[in-house]
C-alpha cells in the first residue's frame, strides 16, 4: 500500500457542520430523479402514431377486433421502452414527490390532445381511418412534448450542491 492509498483509507475528522451538509447533499442526490433518456419521446411519438393508424385502419376496414391485438402491441412495445429507460434510471426509474402532478398532467395533456385530433377530424367529416391516424399523431406528438417538459422541470429543480 503506498502513501496515497493509506491517507485515503485512514477515517477523516469533520466538523459536525461539515458532516451535516455532506449527509444532506448525499440525500438530496439519492432523492433527484434524472431526465428521461432523449429517444423516449420521440420513440413514443412513433409508437403512439403507428398504433392510431393501425386502429384507424382496422375499424375503417370493418375488422374492429384487430384493435385489440393493437392494443396489446402497442402496450407489449411501450412496456419494453419503459423498461429499457427503467435500466437507464432517471425519472422513469424514480419519481420525485414534486414531480407527480406534472406526470399526471402531461397524461392527461397526451389523452386531451388525442381527443380533441379526433373531434376535429370527426367534425371535418373525416373517418375512422383519418381520426385513428390523426389521433395518434398528435397524441405521439404531445408525449414528445411531454417529455421534453418533464426534462426542463427536472432541470430546474434544486441542484445538488
Amino acid at each position: 500500500m503506498n502513501a496515497a492509498e493509506a491517507n485515503a483509507a485512514e477515517p477523516v475528522d469533520l466538523p459536525a457542520a461539515e458532516a451535516l451538509r455532506l449527509a444532506e447533499r448525499a440525500t438530496a442526490a439519492a432523492q433527484t430523479p434524472g431526465r428521461l433518456p432523449g429517444w423516449y419521446g420521440p420513440a413514443f411519438a412513433v409508437a403512439f402514431t403507428v398504433y392510431g393508424t393501425a386502429v384507424g385502419q382496422a375499424v375503417g376496414a370493418g375488422v374492429s377486433w384487430l384493435s385489440g391485438l393493437f392494443g396489446v402491441l402497442f402496450a407489449a412495445l411501450t412496456g419494453a421502452l419503459a423498461r429499457i429507460a427503467l435500466n437507464e434510471g432517471g425519472i422513469v426509474h424514480r419519481l420525485a414527490p414534486g414531480l407527480t402532478r406534472p406526470v399526471l398532467l402531461a397524461v392527461l395533456a397526451v389523452i386531451a390532445a388525442a381527443l380533441a385530433a379526433m373531434l376535429l377530424v370527426w367534425l371535418a367529416g373525416g373517418g375512422a381511418r383519418w381520426m385513428g391516424a390523426v389521433a395518434g399523431l398528435v397524441a405521439g406528438a404531445a408525449f414528445w412534448a411531454a417529455t421534453g417538459r418533464l426534462n426542463a422541470r427536472i432541470r430546474r429543480m434544486p441542484a445538488v450542491r
